[in-house]
């Protein structure tokens, strides 16, 4: 079994929107923290398969971007392995 944590560009280059994949042991809580929700709930709690609107933010709290975190607790992902898919500009 693999125990790195990846991530990668998930839709094609030139669109409006991307989607960029976490997936790995340190998926959720390396989204966590960038990823600050609207509602103030913590990504680490989320329930699977669902998303959560909010702020990507830098180390230094600078807003980066608004996003959709969608979560995918494993076993239960297209990986296996906890997912986090980042929806952003």
């Amino acid at each position: 079994m693999n125990s790195d944590t990846i991530c990668a560009m998930s839709t094609a280059p030139g669109g409006a929107l991307g989607i960029v994949r976490v997936s790995g042991p340190q998926a959720i809580s390396i989204v966590s923290s960038l990823f600050k929700s609207a509602t103030g709930s913590q990504l680490t709690e989320g329930k699977s398969h669902h998303a959560s609107f909010g702020r990507m933010v830098a180390p230094s709290g600078e807003t980066l971007d608004e996003s959709v975190v969608t979560l995918f607790r494993s076993p239960h992902s297209y990986t296996g392995e906890d997912v986090v898919e980042i929806s952003c500009h």
